[in-house]
Formats: structure tokens, sequence, C-alpha cells
């Protein structure tokens, strides 16, 4: 099943950056509203705007939302309403919300194959999507300019955000979750079973873990130190831990890979400017 929603989106210079507002006059709001029935993964991939998804006791992935624009004339709002589409595709047990218009050149392109025009865009877009799922689904999120938030779900991840904070919790499961410029944020309340990864360039990669870990970190910054909760042993090219403030600290710079507990899963923490935290849940 296909359904499509005409929605808008901002310039393509948004896109590389995540540009000051301007202060455009008109404003329209429109809500969102969809149910998938049967789905296993829920697929989210939006340029302009923020998702958050909250596992719970549901049998279905109901998504609600609100698509907001702001133009500066009329003739600009109008042509926002008509460039942005919003595809609700359903394939082989994927719910998918995917951003497309104009902006897009790969091949996911707006299927519109008349004349594109190019001149200065006059408006923005800002699409706030809320998405409850089963707990056990899986995750596959992505934005590009606003937050990508998971919560209370116990399925896998891939998980991506470029401008804006991405934060997961309460979460089981394993996966991958990356930002590019905003913290990356998870706490679990299961410990991962496989190995996963947890990535910024700008921004501090904390991840709380319960009590009882037992995993392998191979830990990565350039301006930042590491530091964890958690008594471990340093591996292979790894110096011996110093304390500070009841924290094991590791190398300030460069790499390091330690074991906590019997080891397990291989657990990935890289970052470029920021700091590496392994957090224990209660402390």
């Amino acid at each position: 099943m296909t359904q499509k929603i005409c929605l808008a989106t901002i310039g393509i210079a948004m896109l590389l950056s995540a540009a000051a507002p301007k202060d455009y006059k008109l404003e329209d709001r429109e809500p969102v509203h969809h149910t998938f029935t049967g789905d296993k993964t829920i697929d989210v991939d939006l340029v302009n705007g923020s998702v958050t998804v909250i596992g719970d006791g549901g049998n279905t992935i109901r998504v609600e939302g609100e698509r907001v624009i702001h133009a500066a004339n009329q003739e600009q709002m109008d042509r926002a309403k008509k460039d942005d589409v919003l595809d609700i595709n359903e394939k082989n047990g994927v719910a998918q919300l995917y951003e497309n218009g104009p902006f897009r050149n790969n091949d996911h392109s707006s299927d519109y194959h008349g004349y594109h025009d190019n001149s200065q865009r006059e408006y923005e877009v800002a699409w706030n999507l809320t998405v409850h799922v089963p707990r056990e689904t899986a995750l596959r999120l992505r934005s590009v300019n606003g937050s990508v938030t998971a919560q209370d779900t116990s399925g896998t991840f891939d998980v991506r955000s470029v401008n804006g904070p991405l934060t997961m919790t309460n979460i089981a499961g394993s996966g991958t979750a990356s930002a590019v410029n905003g913290p990356d944020v998870v706490s679990f309340r299961e410990n991962p079973k496989s190995d996963s990864a947890f990535t910024s360039v700008n921004g501090k990669i904390e991840v709380t873990f319960q009590p009882n870990l037992s995993a392998d970190f191979d830990l990565k910054t350039v301006n930042g130190g590491m530091f964890t909760d958690f008594e471990s042993t340093a591996l292979a090219s790894t110096g011996a831990a110093a304390t500070a403030n009841g924290k094991f600290v590791y190398k300030a710079r460069g790499e390091s890979r330690i074991r906590v507990g019997a080891g397990g899963p291989q657990i990935r923490l890289e970052t470029v400017n920021g700091s590496i935290q392994i957090k224990k849940q209660g402390k």
C-alpha cells in the first residue's frame, strides 16, 4: 500500500546546515495521522523535523504528528505544499515514512518528471512526528535537521541524526546510533546482547548500562576524555586506568580498549569532539 501526503520542505541549502529560521509571516499547520498493522520495522527518513518513537504494549504502529510551514507569501505557501511529499509505504513488514521532493537526488527521488523550479525558495517546514510502536519493533530512524528520540523499545536499531541530538531512553536490543552535530545519549534497561556502536562527530557519547554488564569496548575520541563507572580491565594497547572522583579514567586522547565483567559483545564508542562516558545505572 502506498499513500502520499503533500508536505513542505525547506530550501536545498538547509540540507547542508541548520540555518537560522527566517521571519516568514504566513504559517500553516496540518496534523498527520496514520496506523500501520502487522509491520515489524518502522523506517522514518526526514530532512527537516523531529521524530520520537515510543514502545508500548500495542499491536499496531500509530503515527501522530504535525506539519508546520512558514512562508513569505501565499505563492510560496502553495509552492511549499506542492514541492514536498511524505511517502507512506508498507512492504515486506516495513512501515515507512519518507520525506520526498525535489531536494532528493538519489534512487528515492520524487517521481515527478516535469519542470523543476530551482529559484529561491522562501519557505521553511518542520515535521514533528511521534510514533507509538510495539516494544519489539525494529527501528530505522533518520533526520537531517531535527532531533531523533526513542524510548521503551527492545528491537534492533539503526538511528542517525545530522543536526540535532540523538536520545534513546530505557531501551533493550542492539544496533547503531550515530549523530554528527549533537550528543548521543543512550540508556539501557537490558544490556545489549550483540555488537553495537554509538558515534558522534561534534558531541559527547554517554551510554548507561545495567550493573551486570559484560562487554568489550573500543573507545576513541580526539578532543575529550573517556570515563567509566565500571571496574574494567585494559586490553592490548591500552594503558592502566587512573581514578578521579570515583571513576576509572582512561587515556584523555586517542584509542582505548577495555573489558567490563567477563567480556562479551563488542561495543564501539567514538567521537571527535566530545567526551565518552560509560555509566552504571543507579550511580
